[in-house]
């Protein structure tokens, strides 16, 4: 049963790929190193900000009371439902545990992980195996193949950490919410997507119905979710009001990551 719900190792297409210098490279181990040569360079993306930019956002005053909620650790509860939250049929992280196999493992499961996450907030230590991801790559569909930026990257994250990663998304997401301009709709629990195409529709009818201008504006961020910089968004962090014990968890999720190429 747990061979079955673990699924076997996904089987990736070995393609041919060119270096940086615009050679095939043929040889299995050579692409290899070529893939690990460009994700390190994706991923460890030197910081350009001034030092006095980040030390400029000041953390938000947190109320005892949301200071004590913030800090609490997690409830069985608080378990329970992160684990609901996971998908199905998901890949799994380097350990092979899948999703499915937590929720086959019912409450001894849950009464399991809820001690190592206590544990885990209490002496603010990670699990040696969540700090691995493994990097999958997928062709974007478009351009050459053989091209290394014609690829995307999935990483595949211990299902565990990811448990830990959502209870703490819970415990913040209302907080952070309220504090979000109403027009964002990426990123947050309820808006929907449709719902911004509509607005977008309409106001695009509206204009052309009183003969207006309607500017857009449309930009897309090349590499974004890789070259943010982490000592700003803990700052960032503070800022909208997650205390400084969440801050520290966080950053022990970050620290000292390493990804194997598969």
């Amino acid at each position: 049963m747990i061979r079955r719900l673990r699924g076997g190792k996904a089987k990736i297409e070995d393609l041919p790929i060119f270096d940086k210098d615009g050679e095939i490279l043929a040889n299995s181990k050579e692409r290899l190193d070529r893939w690990k040569d460009y994700f390190n360079g994706l991923l460890n993306v030197p910081s350009n900000l001034h030092p006095l930019t980040i030390q400029q956002i000041i953390p938000a005053t947190i109320d005892p009371n949301e200071q004590r909620r913030q800090d609490k650790a997690p409830s069985l509860k608080e378990v329970q439902c992160a684990i609901k939250q996971m998908k199905n049929g998901k890949a799994s992280g380097n350990n092979g545990i899948s999703a499915d196999i937590i929720k086959a493992g019912g409450l001894p499961m849950v009464k399991w992980l809820h001690e190592i996450f206590v544990g885990i907030w209490g002496n603010e230590t990670i699990v040696e195996d969540w700090a691995t991801a493994i990097l999958i790559r997928l062709y974007k569909n478009k351009g050459d193949n053989k091209i290394s930026d014609n690829y995307r990257r999935i990483s595949l994250l211990v299902v565990t950490s990811k448990i830990f990663s959502r209870i703490i998304l819970n415990r913040v997401q209302a907080l952070l919410d309220k504090q979000l301009l109403e027009e964002q709709a990426g990123f947050r629990c309820n808006p929907s997507i449709v719902d911004q195409i509509f607005i977008l529709k309409m106001i695009t009818e509206k204009s052309r119905n009183v003969n207006k201008p309607l500017f857009m504006l449309f930009i897309d961020i090349m590499k974004a979710y890789d070259s943010v910089d982490r000592a700003l968004l803990w700052n960032i962090c503070r800022h909208y009001g997650l205390t400084g014990k969440i801050v520290r968890i966080l950053k022990l999720l970050y620290h000292d990551t390493k990804a194997q190429v598969r």
